[in-house]
């Protein structure tokens, strides 16, 4: 009986599904309370469930506001339709290992999610509710006298939908904006946006390779970002991709679930879920004297390392802010950060001078100002 109530808690902890839909990525929002499920640890309480067949899951969150998870893998979660139910990943777990499937009810315009558990003997269905405790902790439970919420919108993610994926531009550098990830999921990048692996490093600097538009699952990147917004960064998460790259010094971690009471950390709790920010062997991608980096910074405001982001390790001894001059795709210039312009264009390939999008100046003129593309090599006229 253990090994039921352990799969079913197991299972629950990436909760999502729904009925007769087809494989792909969705978002799970309560109907009653408008908050959005996120899979923000996998902890799994096997001593969780009473004799009533009860679970709470107090790892499994529930978070308020669109643009709180938009940036979220967390909340990017995988149905798969068997002919047993529905396959729930998500964050790197599966319910198809421990062999749980779940099923789901249609109700109007949203669907009540439920599995069913045998206790003692005793068959019980347990449905997906959305709770809130009185210190204000939102959390998913299968307990109806803690909660009614208990009816889902299942909605596909589509950068065309209004549940799009889109990253945070969170550095800037010059007039652009950077970003990391670590997902795993494979991501195809939006318009405007590129990916780097750092392939090479060094005590002070680094170098990043362009990896074209599709980022493999489980890999770390840097992203130059379209813009700040999310809404302009719009990526789409694919079931699969033949992609890969090597060699990449960047690091990730996939969640951050430090446990926190009345001010003091609680190491020893089983529900502990996040790795130490060291500032001798880390840095993050950050700005400093107007290039892009990787830099430390200050571990009282930075203690563990941020869930589904990159960070690059470094040897001991290693500069605080390593550079990343030398890069290819992102050169930088009097201290700013420009994009290099696409070097298989006509304009990169002819001889002459050409602005970065592509026109060609009159021989013997004088441009303004700015970056230009000539002989096909990137030029700063001051």
């Amino acid at each position: 009986m253990k090994r039921i109530i352990t799969v079913l808690l197991t299972a629950l902890l990436t909760l999502s599904a729904s009925a007769q839909l087809s494989d792909g990525y969705y978002r799970l929002q309560c109907k009653q309370t408008g908050r959005y499920l996120a899979v923000h640890n996998n902890y799994v309480n096997k001593e969780a469930a009473k004799q009533t067949g009860q679970i709470d899951l107090q790892s499994l969150e529930t978070i308020d506001g669109f643009d709180n998870i938009v940036n979220d893998p967390g909340s990017i979660i995988y149905l798969k339709k068997t002919s047993k139910g529905y396959v729930i990943e998500a964050q790197g777990f599966t319910t198809e290992s421990k062999g749980l499937y779940l099923k789901l009810t249609k109700v109007n315009d949203a669907y009540r999610i439920y599995s069913d558990l045998v206790y003692n003997g005793v068959k019980y269905t347990r449905y997906l509710r959305d709770y809130q405790s009185n210190s204000g902790q939102t959390y998913i439970t299968t307990d109806a006298s803690k909660s009614t919420n208990w009816e889902w919108y299942i909605t596909p993610v589509s950068a065309s939908d209004k549940q799009y994926f889109g990253l945070k531009g969170d550095v800037k550098v010059g007039k652009n904006y950077f970003t990391t990830i670590y997902a795993t999921f494979p991501i195809k990048l939006g318009s405007g946006m590129k990916a780097f692996a750092v392939n090479s490093l060094t005590e002070s600097s680094c170098s990043l390779k362009d990896i074209g538009d599709v980022i493999p699952a489980k890999t770390p990147v840097v992203i130059q970002c379209a813009g700040k917004d999310a809404s302009g960064n719009k990526v789409t998460p694919l079931a699969s991709d033949n992609a890969s790259v090597s060699g990449d010094k960047l690091n990730g971690v996939v969640f951050c679930y430090p446990v926190i009471v009345g001010g003091k950390e609680r190491r020893k709790n089983p529900m502990w879920n996040a790795k130490d920010y060291d500032p001798e062997t880390m840095r993050i991608l950050g700005e400093a004297d107007g290039k892009l980096c990787f830099i430390t910074v200050n571990k009282a405001d930075y203690p563990y390392l941020a869930a589904n982001r990159a960070y690059l390790p470094v040897a001991k001894g290693s500069a605080l802010n390593i550079t990343t001059d030398g890069t290819t795709g992102i050169v930088d210039i009097d201290g700013a950060t420009a994009i290099n312009a696409d070097k298989n264009t006509a304009a990169a390939q002819q001889q002459g001078t050409y602005t970065l999008s592509g026109v060609r100046l009159p021989e013997n003129s004088k441009p303004l100002k700015g970056l230009y593309i000539k002989d096909g090599k990137v030029i700063a006229i001051r």
